[in-house]
């Protein structure tokens, strides 16, 4: 148990490294097609194809989620037995993620182009059924502490712009396919991408790729494809009461700069020594120090142009002031350059390894070179990918951790009943007890 958790500049191992992959690329009216040729067993090739979303409505997180299930049931229609399918939703973003032997792959990319533009797909019984189904998992849902929390750390986060909304079985019950359809032809249609990673001929890829991006509609979208800014975050976390809650959920961070500005390698640093692996700091401190934690943890999460960055710990309640006392000592000594040489060295290493064994596969590349993507960034991004982290020093890391990372970061902290030490409890807090 003791070797598990050290961290990892303590142990003597070689130093990783990432080869970026080469690719072929074209762009069309209907989006840009990459392909990477990937020799392997099986004959599967993994495809993705990323279709960018604009936040125009306060239903906005609602309305995605509805697209993603008609999508889903949609998908496995047309294509049937010839690949498995999957549809990943976020904010800015649908991915269509599709697995099938390379054969059949040219027939798979036309019948799911096929389907995204047909005129069917957003019908009303398909919209009715699918608003159904979400509406009953956000019902089931709602109440449940993580639920809260999540909801809660958003809308701290993001004020009143659509991201901050979370989804709503009211807005699920009043979506129509004119929305639906709206939501897909709002961004511009040169904005999608579509990857194939799997064997054979490159230029075939390529042209599987090309096949899968769906034809341009007239549909007219809400908008010019702009989401709005998103408004000024609360700048103090606030208590959310909750009191059936086993536990104190806290959940802090903010909006920071995303994979494409020239901090970020500094930022992915400081949050992987901040709570990124198991021997992080906030592992170290939280869980094997305290006691008050199982598994703490910070994350980015790259949103577009921006990135998310959370701290998220699950508390003992009798220790929730203590805990978010030293998570945001922590935040402050990253900030103050308390960090050693072999603890920079050792996250490096953690990232550039992370990205070599993510790209070890067909599945893992595709879905890689689509986070690169959809974050605006093309695929020539990753071929300095580990020279930049490794230019990193460490007067880098503190000015962004000062930056981003330490500055009255916001969010909430979901207890069962108020405490000293906590947030002042937000107002329409359900009473403790």
């Amino acid at each position: 148990m003791r070797e598990m958790s050290r961290s990892p500049e303590s142990r003597a191992l070689p130093q990783p490294h990432f080869a970026p992959f080469a690719h072929l690329g074209a762009a069309t009216p209907g989006g840009t097609a990459v392909a990477v040729g990937r020799p392997g067993s099986a004959g599967l090739a993994e495809a993705r194809l990323l279709l960018p979303l604009t936040a125009v409505s306060r239903a906005h997180t609602t309305r995605t989620k509805v697209a993603s299930e008609v999508l889903g049931a949609a998908l496995e229609e047309s294509v049937g037995s010839l690949a498995v399918t999957r549809v990943e939703v976020r904010a800015d973003r649908l991915v269509i993620a599709l697995r099938t032997f390379g054969e059949d792959l040219p027939d798979v990319a036309a019948r799911v182009a096929a389907a995204l533009s047909g005129d069917g797909l957003f019908a009303p019984d398909r919209v009715r059924t699918a608003a159904a189904r979400v509406g009953a998992r956000i019902t089931a849902a709602a109440g449940h502490p993580a639920a809260v929390a999540r909801a809660g750390f958003l809308a701290a986060v993001y004020g009143d712009h659509p991201y901050g909304i979370p989804p709503t079985a009211a807005h699920a019950a009043h979506v129509t396919g004119a929305e639906l359809t709206a939501l897909l032809a709002g961004p511009p249609a040169a904005g999608r991408r579509a990857v194939v990673v799997g064997s054979g001929a490159a230029d075939a890829l390529l042209a599987a790729a090309v096949a899968l991006l769906p034809a341009p509609t007239e549909h007219a979208g809400d908008g010019d494809g702009t989401a709005p800014e998103p408004g000024r975050p609360r700048t103090e976390p606030v208590t959310l009461l909750l009191p059936e809650a086993p536990q104190t959920l806290i959940r802090l961070g903010g909006v920071v700069p995303g994979r494409g500005d020239g901090s970020y390698p500094a930022l992915q640093l400081a949050v992987l020594m901040l709570g990124g692996y198991y021997g992080s700091r906030l592992t170290r401190v939280l869980r094997e120090r305290e006691g008050l934690a199982y598994a703490p943890r910070a994350v980015l999460d790259p949103l577009g142009r921006t990135a998310a960055f959370t701290v998220e710990a699950d508390v003992r309640t009798d220790g929730a002031a203590r805990a978010l006392a030293l998570i945001r000592e922590e935040l402050h000594r990253l900030a103050d350059g308390g960090f050693t040489a072999e603890e920079l060295a050792g996250a490096c290493n953690y990232a550039v390894g992370s990205m070599a064994m993510a790209c070890s596969s067909r599945s893992g590349t595709a879905s890689t070179l689509t986070g690169v993507l959809a974050s605006g960034l093309e695929p020539h991004w990753l071929r300095d990918y580990e020279n930049r982290l490794r230019a990193t020093t460490r007067d880098d890391v503190e000015g962004v951790a000062a930056a981003c990372l330490a500055s009255a970061p916001t969010g909430v902290v979901v207890a069962p009943a108020p405490a000293p030490g906590l947030p002042s409890t937000a107002p329409g807090s359900p009473p403790a007890g």
